[in-house]
């Protein structure tokens, strides 16, 4: 899926700072319902760094799915029954979205030729992809992808530009850097998005 390693390790890093800070708003007082999305983004943020790396994908492919949806109900429940829609309804498409990815992952590393690759003769660690049978990525694949990964990219600036402007009128601390968390989410979930294509 990704072949640049330095993009591997800048998501890794990305997903895992998101989950510790998920974890620790965990940790703090709150209500019960706030703290077991945390806890859902925790295990959504360790999903992503092993989707990251598509020797984790060979095991973990099931759980993720099942995690995945599973949080999606639970975030799709939480903004059908609260006040607040919006925030719930986005991370309700964000954990369908990871569900989705981790489903068609396969069809779109075959297509892109990703899955097949060939020695260059005479000239040590070089590899060239060989083209699929399929002939690239399955169209449903790309245009699924692109739909959500505008869509992620948007709600990522929203929540940078909230990010942002929280900082500047000294919100609290923790709903700042929360909104900071979740532009990070979005937009790296856009990057693993494109690199479908």
């Amino acid at each position: 899926m990704i072949e640049a390693t330095g993009l591997r390790w800048i998501l890794t890093i990305v997903f895992a700072g998101t989950g510790f800070f998920c974890l620790y708003r965990c940790l703090r007082q709150g209500p019960v319902t706030s703290r077991f999305g945390d806890v859902l983004h925790v295990a959504m943020c360790a999903g992503m760094v092993a989707m990251v790396w598509p020797a984790t994908m060979i095991f973990a492919r099931l759980p993720q799915l099942l995690l995945f949806g599973f949080a999606a109900a639970w975030f799709a429940v939480a903004a059908a029954r609260g006040t607040d829609r919006w925030h719930p309804g986005y991370h309700a498409l964000m954990m369908a979205a990871m569900a989705w990815m981790v489903f068609a992952m396969p069809r779109a590393m075959v297509g892109s030729g990703a899955a097949t690759t060939m020695d260059m003769p005479g000239m040590e660690g070089m590899a060239m992809a060989l083209p699929s049978a399929g002939g690239g990525v399955p169209a449903d694949v790309v245009v699924v992808a692109l739909v959500l990964a505008i869509a992620f990219c948007w709600a990522g600036l929203v929540f940078l530009a909230r990010a942002i402007d929280g900082v500047r009128v000294a919100l609290p601390p923790v709903r700042t850097a929360g909104w900071g968390a979740d532009a990070l989410m979005g937009l790296g979930t856009t990057v693993m998005l494109v690199a479908m294509l």
